[in-house]
Protein backbone atom coordinates (compact mmCIF):
# COMPACT_ATOMS: atom_id res chain seq x y z
CA UNK A 1 0.00 0.00 0.00
CA UNK A 2 1.22 3.90 -1.07
CA UNK A 3 0.61 6.43 1.47
CA UNK A 4 -0.50 9.94 0.50
CA UNK A 5 -2.59 13.05 1.15
CA UNK A 6 -6.44 14.04 0.57
CA UNK A 7 -5.98 17.40 -1.44
CA UNK A 8 -9.50 17.25 -2.38
CA UNK A 9 -12.64 15.76 -1.57
CA UNK A 10 -16.60 16.27 -3.48
CA UNK A 11 -18.85 14.39 -0.82
CA UNK A 12 -21.57 15.23 -3.36
CA UNK A 13 -19.76 13.75 -6.18
CA UNK A 14 -17.64 11.10 -4.30
CA UNK A 15 -14.39 11.90 -5.98
CA UNK A 16 -11.53 13.41 -4.95
CA UNK A 17 -7.44 13.62 -5.56
CA UNK A 18 -4.62 12.13 -3.61
CA UNK A 19 -1.04 13.34 -3.84
CA UNK A 20 1.55 10.69 -3.15
CA UNK A 21 4.02 11.62 -0.26
CA UNK A 22 6.74 10.58 -2.52
CA UNK A 23 5.27 13.02 -5.81
CA UNK A 24 3.07 16.67 -5.98
CA UNK A 25 1.20 14.53 -8.63
CA UNK A 26 -2.72 14.43 -7.98
CA UNK A 27 -4.13 10.91 -7.85
CA UNK A 28 -7.57 10.77 -8.84
CA UNK A 29 -10.32 8.43 -6.62
CA UNK A 30 -13.56 7.73 -6.01
CA UNK A 31 -15.70 6.11 -3.15
CA UNK A 32 -16.51 3.29 -4.81
CA UNK A 33 -13.30 1.96 -5.16
CA UNK A 34 -12.71 3.25 -1.21
CA UNK A 35 -12.80 1.38 1.92
CA UNK A 36 -13.96 4.72 3.59
CA UNK A 37 -16.92 7.20 2.57
CA UNK A 38 -16.02 10.07 3.81
CA UNK A 39 -12.66 12.15 3.66
CA UNK A 40 -11.48 15.28 4.50
CA UNK A 41 -8.54 17.93 3.01
CA UNK A 42 -5.70 16.78 4.62
CA UNK A 43 -6.65 13.21 5.66
CA UNK A 44 -3.67 10.93 5.40
CA UNK A 45 -4.71 7.76 3.62
CA UNK A 46 -3.36 4.46 2.16
CA UNK A 47 -3.95 3.62 -1.01
CA UNK A 48 -3.53 1.41 -4.19
CA UNK A 49 -2.98 2.62 -7.75
CA UNK A 50 -4.42 1.13 -10.66
CA UNK A 51 -4.06 1.75 -14.24
CA UNK A 52 -7.00 1.61 -16.63
CA UNK A 53 -8.65 3.33 -19.66
CA UNK A 54 -8.93 6.67 -18.58
CA UNK A 55 -5.00 6.63 -17.09
CA UNK A 56 -3.95 5.78 -12.92
CA UNK A 57 -6.61 5.77 -10.00
CA UNK A 58 -6.66 5.46 -6.36
CA UNK A 59 -8.21 2.49 -5.67
CA UNK A 60 -8.80 0.59 -2.20
CA UNK A 61 -8.31 4.50 -0.14
CA UNK A 62 -8.38 3.66 3.34
CA UNK A 63 -7.99 6.45 5.92
CA UNK A 64 -5.10 6.40 8.27
CA UNK A 65 -5.49 9.56 9.98
CA UNK A 66 -8.06 11.76 10.56
CA UNK A 67 -7.42 15.78 10.10
CA UNK A 68 -7.97 17.12 13.47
Amino acid sequence: MTKGTITHFNARRGTGFVRHHQTDAGIPFSVRNAQDREFAHGDTVEFAVRGGMAGIAAHNVRRVRATT
